[in-house]
């Protein structure tokens, strides 16, 4: 792992930070790329960047003081300004929140913008995910002796027993995701599909992961990203459904 790839006197680059910006401009580039294409103001693109990009940190610490309150409450400055320690659904969360707002202000349609944004999503997301197993940040998973499982000794939080990377397992089924939104966003669908589709796939994905990862139980013997998941899953059941019932309707 190689968690600093460049330090000189006050000055330090690290692999999450590096690969962390990599993942905003990417997605920003085929944000720009797909709303051109889908008719929408592609200066929208530069101005939830400028939003999503604070916010999405913010929710990210937010979210992973509230699953991890105890150390948090025995060194919050620790917590706080640390740069590893961050939850990538609550930046998701809050990412939503502020996007919202932000289209409506400019008079666009949200679940149109949001299917058009759904594949830089999943490039976003892929990408991020590089950067948490690259500096080794600690969102790793369970030990384990098979094939698949690698140590973290130089991480930016140290591991030398074999756990299961489990940020490239979201990374690769992330990038995989991608493939199918490109294929998806070819054909003609009702606003929101696209995105609904993403939601349950990102949902399904994260669900299943945490079975093999570190995370607490919140309730119901499930973790905070599991409970997140379930709603994001059932968003996008709820929203395909009523997409389908709409057309059905039209149809009659």
């Amino acid at each position: 792992m190689y968690p600093i790839l460049f330090n000189y006197k006050i000055i330090t680059i690290g692999s999450y930070g590096l690969l962390l910006g990599a993942a905003f401009y990417t997605s920003f580039l085929l944000c720009e790329r797909e709303y051109k294409l889908k008719g929408i103001n592609p200066e929208l693109a530069y101005k939830i960047l400028i939003a999503v990009i604070p916010s999405a940190v913010i929710g990210a610490k937010l979210f992973h003081i509230l699953e991890n309150l105890d150390e948090f409450m025995a060194s919050p400055s620790d917590m706080i300004f640390s740069g590893a320690g961050l939850s990538v659904y609550g930046g998701f969360v809050l990412s939503f929140i502020v996007a919202t707002f932000l289209i409506r202000s400019n008079n666009e349609s949200v679940l149109k913008v949001f299917d058009a944004s759904s594949p830089a999503m999943a490039l976003g997301y892929g990408i991020g995910r590089l950067g948490c197993h690259a500096s080794g940040d600690g969102c790793y998973g369970i030990t384990t002796d098979s094939i698949l499982g690698m140590a973290y000794p130089n991480g930016i939080v140290p591991v030398s027993t074999t756990v299961y990377p489990t940020p490239l397992f979201e990374s690769l089924l992330s990038f995989i995701f991608l493939f199918i939104l490109l294929k998806l966003r070819k054909k003609e669908t009702t606003p929101g599909f696209i995105f609904f589709i993403y939601l349950i796939m990102n949902g399904c994905a994260r669900f299943s992961v945490e079975f093999i990862r570190l995370n607490p139980s919140a309730a119901l013997g499930l973790t905070q990203a599991q409970l997140v998941a379930i709603i994001f899953v059932v968003i996008g059941g709820a929203g395909l459904l009523r997409i389908k019932q709409t057309g059905n309707q039209s149809a009659a």
